[in-house]
């Protein structure tokens, strides 16, 4: 039995926090290379959706947010996913400019609780943007209705996930640049989960809120999308 060819399939997510604050992760997925025919792509979707929400927690350890609404510590997001599968190969000249490639993009509202008010806010943002877009707005990695789970700090251990370790310092994966840890038992202790996701990160930025840039992870093949 023949084994399906895979495809990498390019994810730009940006998170949004308070105050203009800005993180970009950009993963390549493997995905079977039959999927990114115009008649399967809602399968690439999916697939990616689904294994977005593994690397999340490797995102969500990196950097500290504000919620975007509030500016209180965050825990939770809001999600648009809008795919441009359909773009052709990169550098091929499209609506008059060089396209990027086919790639999905991903908007991540970083939100303190979505049960409250600014859970709201995130949903009448990500409605508009659907919209506007025609991004489906998801919210994950919550997959039950809206409760009152305690989920974990942004900026906390990528295992362990306590709150104290966001206030700490924390040790940096070597590999992708993003998940980070409190300890050397908690990276061991997460690798099972993290060696997959490891190897889906290529580029992690952060943006502070006067729009200085770090570069965690340069990405010289990041996507620039061409204004209109």
């Amino acid at each position: 039995m023949s084994v399906p060819t895979q495809t990498p399939l390019r994810i730009e997510s940006k998170w949004y926090g308070y105050n203009n604050a800005k993180m970009e992760i950009d993963l390549a997925i493997p995905v079977n290379t039959e999927w990114l025919s115009s008649e399967n792509l809602r399968l690439a979707v999916g697939y990616a959706a689904d294994q977005f929400i593994k690397a999340m927690a490797d995102a969500k350890s990196r950097h500290t947010f504000g919620c975007e609404f509030c500016g209180k510590p965050a825990r939770e997001n809001y999600l648009n996913i809008a795919s441009y599968l359909h773009l052709p190969p990169k550098g091929t000249i499209w609506n008059g400019h060089p396209s990027s490639g086919p790639f999905i993009l991903i908007l991540v509202h970083v939100v303190c609780k979505m049960s409250g008010e600014c859970g709201k806010e995130a949903k009448k943002l990500s409605s508009e943007l659907a919209q506007d877009t025609g991004t489906p707005e998801t919210h994950i990695p919550e997959k039950n209705p809206v409760d009152e789970t305690i989920y974990p700090l942004f900026g906390s251990c990528s295992n362990c996930k306590t709150d104290e370790t966001a206030k700490k310092t924390l040790s940096v994966c070597v590999k992708c640049k993003t998940a980070q840890y409190c300890s050397k038992d908690c990276q061991r202790a997460d690798w099972p989960r993290h060696k997959e996701s490891c190897k889906w990160i290529i580029g992690s930025r952060w943006y502070n809120e006067n729009g200085g840039e770090s570069v965690y992870k340069d990405n010289p093949d990041r996507i620039i999308m061409a204004k209109a």
